[in-house]
């Protein structure tokens, strides 16, 4: 079966595509891959740089962002979906400013065998009738027990990949609805809570800094990227090259540790670990 992964990038991202792409070709035999790099607007001299084999790139003027020409923030995130859809096999949606610190053959073997693999959210949703008037979509009062961001999401497009065909079709429309609120709204629609394995936030995201928090934060671990419970790292979400964003992390730590000085300190040391890590990742030619 194939193997693919769909990531859409801007000029702001270049840092972290070039991270993406040196870490996944470290970590995978990457003769069995295929990675569509939808570019938005990437130059001439960047996509000659980052050139590989297994790398396929969708340029600006494909009828892919048909549409969205002017609005990066919206063709890089909305178009992404149906070209996943589309394709055959298993595919993996990944974010421009994500990295990956391992293997992750046996999460595409899972989504093989059918399932959903994805990132938890890290809270839960409770859809009552404000999200049916919110978003257009008759959603019944239901509780999503398996909440989950938009990327990673890796499944059999075959079997699973509707869900995205619809966040496409809905943005298109209405143009309503984060893309993991829809993602979530969809998945429940579609009745494939069942179907999901939920990776642990602190594995693949971080999103609400649980990287940073005293008990799933990243630490080195035997010279391996683990979090604090003792889980494996796969991969790393976050714009590390932006002074601004990087700064703004222990702004929120700090509100978090309320001034316990061994929680910040431990916040500091988790995100110099994983800025380092980016910087290896991003400076490799």
């Amino acid at each position: 079966m194939e193997y693919s992964i769909v990531v859409a990038a801007s000029k702001g991202y270049m840092p972290g595509i070039k991270a993406f792409l040196n870490s996944f070709e470290y970590y995978h035999d990457t003769a069995r891959y295929t990675i569509y790099l939808l570019s938005f607007d990437l130059s001439e001299d960047f996509l000659k740089e980052i050139s590989r084999p297994w790398l396929k790139v969708v340029s600006t003027d494909s009828k892919v962002f048909k549409g969205f020409e002017n609005n990066s923030a919206w063709g890089t995130k909305i178009p992404r979906f149906k070209f996943a859809s589309e394709l055959s096999g298993v595919v993996m949606l990944a974010d421009a400013d994500m990295f990956f610190c391992s293997d992750m053959i046996m999460y595409f073997k899972i989504a093989e065998a059918g399932l959903i693999v994805a990132g938890a959210n890290g809270s839960n949703f409770r859809f009552h009738e404000g999200w049916k008037e919110k978003y257009q979509i008759n959603i019944p009062n239901s509780f999503d027990y398996k909440t989950i961001t938009s990327v990673p999401t890796i499944m059999d497009t075959s079997k699973h990949g509707e869900v995205w065909k619809r966040i496409y079709e809905h943005k298109r429309t209405i143009r309503t609805g984060a893309d993991f609120d829809l993602q979530n709204i969809f998945m429940f629609v579609y009745n494939k809570l069942d179907s999901i394995i939920v990776l642990p936030s602190q594995q693949v995201t971080g999103i609400h800094h649980f990287m940073l928090k005293q008990n799933t934060r990243a630490v080195k671990k035997e010279n391996k990227l683990m979090t604090e419970d003792g889980l494996e790292v796969l991969m790393v979400h976050g714009k590390w090259w932006q002074p601004g964003w990087y700064e703004n992390l222990m702004v929120t730590m700090k509100k978090f540790c309320h001034g316990n000085e061994i929680c910040l300190k431990q916040a500091e040391d988790s995100r110099r670990l994983l800025k380092l890590e980016f910087d290896k990742w991003e400076g490799l030619k």
